[in-house]
């Protein structure tokens, strides 16, 4: 929000500042947060840069979830509409609409997850993060979380500073109703529908039932996340086997050319001990045409 100064008619975004802090590199953050805290001291704005100066130092995860608020948002909303859907058609489905399509919406949000965990990766990848399932795995929880939050303004989207966390089960404690109690208005509603005349009194949804259908979500929840990383380790996995290979292939030729080059010196030595030979027999050939030319030459005595 704007703030003025007493003795200034200058004007500064609160808000706008904070934020800035949040949308450059994470190497960054301190050096900028230095910078502005100085800038606004500067222009007389204290408390503004007092309050700044406390701002946190995102997480890693955090940092890549606030990236694709700022630098996807497309992704980021789709995102938050796809867990708000997907949530609707769950307390739907408790609350008796055998026409909600939970299948589909849960497919869909985890279609919007994996499609922001794609856009921090490819982030982390330009700033050099180093992805790794240390990285990885934080930042698709947080989203997963994001996504079962939906739009809700408790959160501070694009300035988080550690991981998100779950909302847990506690948005389905309003849904189990006391015994004799009417049942409840819908919230949500999946397809607008005409009301007929004389529409049917829907039971109170059976608590254990409820609870049973929650324990489910989650273990399928867990288990579509586990799934996922099960596929992460097998390409890590097929991706080492390859490097494997590979390695034992160029040891294989390396042993190949090191045979050759062992027969190439033993030939080279076979060939220049035939040569020694060789030469010492001409010597010897030589000596003795000496010799016979010495003779030749010697007059005899008369």
């Amino acid at each position: 929000m704007p703030t003025r100064t007493a003795d200034e008619g200058a004007m500064v975004d609160t808000s706008a500042a904070l934020a800035s802090l949040y949308q450059g590199p994470l190497a960054e953050f301190i050096t900028r947060r230095r910078a502005v805290v100085s800038q606004l001291k500067a222009s007389g704005h204290k408390d503004v840069a007092a309050r700044l100066a406390t701002a946190a130092k995102p997480s890693r995860a955090a940092h890549l979830v606030n990236q694709v608020f700022w630098r996807a948002r497309p992704a980021y909303d789709a995102l938050l509409d796809a867990g708000m859907a997907a949530r609707a058609a769950q307390q739907a489905r408790l609350l008796g609409d055998g026409d909600a399509d939970l299948s589909l919406t849960l497919r869909l949000r985890d279609q919007a997850v994996q499609a922001a965990v794609d856009e921090a990766l490819s982030m982390a990848s330009s700033e050099a993060m180093g992805i790794g399932e240390s990285l990885a795995g934080p930042v698709r929880a947080s989203f997963e979380a994001l996504a079962a939050h939906g739009r809700d303004g408790r959160l501070a989207h694009g300035q988080l500073v550690e991981e998100v966390p779950l909302p847990g089960l506690q948005a389905l404690a309003g849904l189990v109703l006391p015994a004799g109690a009417p049942p409840p208005a819908r919230r949500f509603e999946i397809v607008a529908r005409q009301a007929t005349p004389e529409p049917a009194v829907p039971r109170a949804p059976d608590p254990q039932r409820l609870a049973a259908e929650a324990r489910l979500s989650d273990a399928q929840e867990r288990e579509a996340l586990a799934r996922e990383r099960r596929v992460e380790l097998e390409r890590a996995l097929e991706a080492a086997s390859g490097e494997l290979n590979d390695a034992e292939r160029e040891f294989e030729a390396a042993r190949a050319r090191l045979a050759s080059a062992t027969q190439a010196v033993e030939a080279g030595r076979t060939a220049l001990d035939a040569a020694a030979r060789e030469a010492e027999r001409r010597q010897e050939a030589l000596a003795a045409a000496a010799a016979a030319v010495a003779a030749f030459d010697t007059p005899s005595n008369p």
